[in-house]
């Protein structure tokens, strides 16, 4: 079928009608539903008034502010406490270094060798610095 040949088909179908009565519900349902709101508005409403509305998200605002606020200083406080830490380990690294550079620095003992008999060992303390250049393990400067 096509479609310029529906249109007469829909003309010729019997038109649809209401139910007696059918207008006159309708504007009863209607004078109800204006009956309820009438009353309902009539009625004192639970609603906050504008004020206290302000107020609560004033408090609202000022609690989150505090608890970001806190929550900031308590990492604030975290990486002080780890910067604190690292800075004594730092100084714990740093007074072994200089113990073990103090404990360099002392006068070394040379082995020059040996045989069976002897062996040959030179205390580098008891020879002068007239003698030549001391050695670098001698001096402290050199660190």
């Amino acid at each position: 079928m096509e479609d310029h040949s529906v249109g007469p088909l829909l003309r010729a179908l019997p038109r649809e009608t209401a139910r007696p009565g059918f207008t006159q519900r309708v504007l009863r349902r209607l004078d109800e539903a204006r009956g309820r709101d009438a009353k309902a508005a009539a009625l004192p409403t639970e609603k906050l008034p504008r004020p206290a509305f302000a107020a609560m998200a004033v408090v609202a605002i000022l609690v989150f502010s505090a608890g970001a606020f806190w929550y900031e200083q308590s990492r604030e406080a975290a990486r002080n406490a780890e910067a604190r830490r690292l800075l004594q380990e730092i100084r714990a690294e740093h007074g072994r270094l200089e113990r073990e550079l103090h404990d360099l620095s002392a006068p070394p003992v040379v082995y020059l060798g040996g045989d069976e008999r002897m062996d040959l060992v030179v205390d580098l303390s008891n020879v002068p610095a007239e003698d030549g250049p001391a050695p670098a393990t001698y001096r402290l400067d050199t660190f």
